[in-house]
C-alpha cells in the first residue's frame, strides 16, 4: 500500500523575519531624511551669502507698519481751549469770550476693510471716526451766575492712504468728510453772552503724513473746512460767512507690538465776515474762533 502525503510550503521563523528587513528599513530611512531635511533647509540657508539671505527675506515681505494695518483705534485725553473775538467791532453789545484748561476725552478709530483684498485700489482706502466731549465746562453769566455748556466734536469720512516708499517709509492720508463741532451756552436772552454758542457742520478736507524718524514717528496734517452751518454766533449779523482751516502735531512712540503712546497739539481757526451796516443790532467787520488743545494717548493697530 503506498502512502500518500500533501505537499504543504513550510516557511521557517528566520525567513518571515528576513522578509520584514527590507519593509522596516524601508520605514526608518524615510523618517530619517523627513528630519533631516529641516537641518539640511537650515544649514544651506546659513551658509548662504548675505545678499541671497537678504533676498529670501525680502520675499517673506518686512515686518507689518503703520499704514498697513487692517484697523486701528486709539483713546486721549485732551486739555482744550477756545478764545472768541471780533473785528472793527462797533457794538457795545457783544464781548469776547475765553475757556481755558477743559479736559476733553475722545475715542478714535479707522478700519480699511478690503486691506487683504485683491484689488489695490480699494486696499488703502478706509473709513475714520473720532468723538471728543468736554467735560466740567461752565460760562459765566451776569452777575457771576453759572451757566450750563457742552463742548463736542465729532468727524467721520473716507480716508486714503499712500506710501511712496513702501511699508518703511513714510505714509500719506488725504480724507475726506464732515467735522462737527458743537459749543453751546445756557441761554440768558443777553446777545453778548449768547453768542458765543456755535454749531459748525463743516465738509472738510484734508491732507496728513506719518514720517518714521529711527524708532519713533513725527505726525502733521492740515484741512479746510467749509461751514455748511454756523449757529446762534453767525444769526446776530446780516450776511455772514465764514471759513475754517486746522492744522495737527503729534509724537508717536511705540511701546509694544501693535501699540504706541501718542502726544501732541491740534488748532482751529474759524473766520468770519459780516456784512454790517450802521443801525444794525450788532455792528462788527468779522470775528475770529479759535480752539486748541493738547493731548495725550494711546493707540492700537491691528494687522
Amino acid at each position: 500500500m503506498q502512502r500518500r502525503t500533501l505537499a504543504c510550503p513550510v516557511f521557517r521563523a528566520g525567513s518571515r523575519r528576513r522578509a520584514r528587513r527590507p519593509a522596516a528599513a524601508a520605514l526608518v530611512a524615510l523618517v530619517a531624511l523627513a528630519l533631516a531635511a529641516p537641518a539640511s533647509a537650515l544649514a544651506q540657508s546659513a551658509a548662504a551669502p548675505p545678499g541671497e539671505r537678504a533676498e529670501r527675506k525680502e520675499v517673506d515681505g518686512p515686518p507689518p507698519s503703520v499704514g498697513t494695518e487692517l484697523f486701528s483705534a486709539g483713546v486721549d485725553i485732551e486739555i482744550a481751549g477756545r478764545a472768541l473775538s471780533f473785528s472793527d467791532l462797533l457794538s457795545e453789545n457783544l464781548r469776547t469770550y475765553n475757556v481755558l484748561g477743559a479736559p476733553m476725552p475722545s475715542v478714535r478709530g479707522e478700519v480699511y476693510p478690503l486691506a487683504r483684498g485683491a484689488l489695490p485700489v480699494l486696499r488703502d482706502l478706509g473709513v475714520a471716526l473720532s468723538y471728543a466731549r468736554a467735560l466740567g465746562v461752565d460760562s459765566k453769566g451776569a452777575g457771576g451766575a453759572r451757566l450750563s455748556t457742552s463742548w463736542s466734536r465729532l468727524h467721520a469720512g473716507l480716508k486714503g492712504r499712500f506710501r511712496p516708499a513702501g511699508q518703511t517709509g513714510p505714509v500719506l492720508f488725504a480724507t475726506g468728510g464732515l467735522c462737527w463741532i458743537d459749543f453751546d451756552v445756557e441761554p440768558t436772552g443777553d446777545p453778548s453772552r449768547d453768542a458765543a454758542s456755535v454749531s459748525y457742520v463743516s465738509l472738510r478736507l484734508g491732507l496728513d503724513g506719518r514720517m518714521p524718524v529711527g524708532p519713533v514717528a513725527i505726525e502733521a496734517g492740515a484741512g479746510y473746512q467749509a461751514p455748511l452751518s454756523l449757529g446762534a454766533l453767525a444769526s446776530h449779523f446780516r450776511a455772514p460767512s465764514a471759513g475754517g482751516v486746522d492744522l495737527r502735531l503729534a509724537l508717536a512712540v511705540p511701546f509694544a507690538p501693535g501699540l504706541e503712546a501718542r502726544a501732541g497739539a491740534s488748532y482751529t481757526r474759524f473766520f468770519y465776515d459780516f456784512d454790517s451796516e450802521p443801525g444794525d443790532p450788532y455792528v462788527a467787520g468779522g470775528a475770529l474762533d479759535q480752539l486748541f488743545g493738547v493731548h495725550l494717548g494711546v493707540a492700537y493697530y491691528g494687522y
